[in-house]
């Protein structure tokens, strides 16, 4: 590759470490020979200049985006014996995007970074440096034609259920029957997630999930109040204690939110906050709020809120605990991380708690 071919190569990573630095600092590209030490060759070496003449000079490792969110400990300290047989004050990873996992990695192994979004940064010891800039939350998507853009709508739903439910490894084929999509769906979604460090994929196979990142991804996308249909606000006279003893015997009433969070808390928890407000989903609103019922109010009255669900099948033979119809537990989650007030930290709970016996909701 010529010279010219290089600098093309490059600018990306160099244009972002650049637009992070303070005004009248430089980050040039100032060699490309092979490393001294132990034998492994930088892509490039990039030099960072203070107006004062201080420099940290940094190997530079490329990467693609579902590469820099599996690199091992092995790796992260194969860079930083190579950066210190070399004198550079460490290495920076580049890839087109990094993901919130990948970037949490490499900050916790000391190892500098970049993307094409912004991402960036840098630390040294010698001299004394730490520079950070923040970048876009999703992935750019190379080629919309073959990938799915975002995780909006019923089918992008069902997927996410599914990924958060089923054991990996799985292929695409099971994914697709067991969110009862197509395959080709499930195949347009999951580059987003792997190029997002929700998924790691192998052979074709999705291999590990990071359920945080896959609710986290999907949040971006997905808003309990402004996704599914138009809701409906209410209060109940006789109190939600009542309300929620009619919902046991209607048909196809489902609880999310607070008390749905509150009964998917493995056995001996104890709920963060008290349930002060129902959250249901239903396809006949006007039947519900008659069944239970309900008087009309405005939003900052209501203790009910009704609302159709984007996906009618989640009414179907419903989950039930303490014979309670309710949603399932993926979409409890996120509907709890999209509410307003204390029901995002109700949802870090549900999640602490079932990472004490499933190590896949660990952070």
């Amino acid at each position: 590759m010529g010279n010219r071919a290089i600098q093309e190569t490059l600018r990306p990573v160099v244009d972002s470490v650049r637009a992070a630095l303070p005004k009248g600092w430089q980050a040039d590209v100032t060699h490309l020979e092979a490393a001294t030490g132990p034998s492994r060759r930088p892509d490039a070496v990039i030099r960072v200049s203070s107006p004062s003449n201080q420099s940290a000079e940094f190997g530079l490792e490329t990467k693609s985006p579902a590469a820099a969110g599996s690199l091992s400990p092995a790796s992260l300290q194969g860079l930083r014996a190579v950066a210190e047989a070399n004198g550079w004050a460490g290495f920076i990873v580049f890839s087109p995007y990094l993901s919130a996992p990948a970037r949490a990695a490499l900050d916790k192994a000391g190892v500098s970074y970049a993307d094409s979004t912004g991402w960036v940064r840098l630390v040294s010891d010698r001299p004394m440096l730490a520079i950070a800039a923040s970048g876009a939350e999703r992935a750019p998507n190379a080629d919309p034609r073959r990938q799915t853009l975002s995780l909006k709508g019923a089918s992008a739903g069902r997927i996410m259920r599914a990924l958060l439910s089923c054991a990996a490894p799985v292929g695409v084929r099971e994914l697709a029957a067991a969110a009862e999509v197509s395959p080709g769906s499930v195949s347009k979604t999951l580059p987003l997630l792997t190029a997002e460090g929700a998924v790691r994929r192998d052979a074709g196979k999705v291999v590990a999930v990071d359920r945080r990142e896959v609710l986290r991804r999907w949040t971006l996308d997905y808003r309990v109040l402004a996704s599914n249909g138009k809701p409906a606000y209410f209060v109940a006279p006789r109190g939600i204690d009542a309300a929620l003893a009619t919902i046991k015997n209607s048909p196809r009433v489902v609880l999310t939110g607070s008390q749905a969070g509150a009964l998917w808390l493995p056995g001996g928890t104890a709920p963060l906050i008290p349930v002060t407000q129902l959250i249901a989903y239903t396809d006949d609103a006007d039947a519900t709020a008659s069944r239970l019922g309900l008087v009309p109010v405005d939003a900052p009255s209501a203790n009910v809120i009704v609302l159709p669900p984007q996906d009618q099948t989640i009414l179907d033979n419903p989950a039930r605990k303490s014979d309670i119809p309710i949603a399932p537990l993926p979409l409890v989650l996120a509907d709890l991380l999209t509410l307003p007030g204390r029901y995002p930290q109700q949802a870090e709970a549900l999640m602490n708690a079932l990472a004490k016996t499933d190590p896949e909701w660990r952070p």
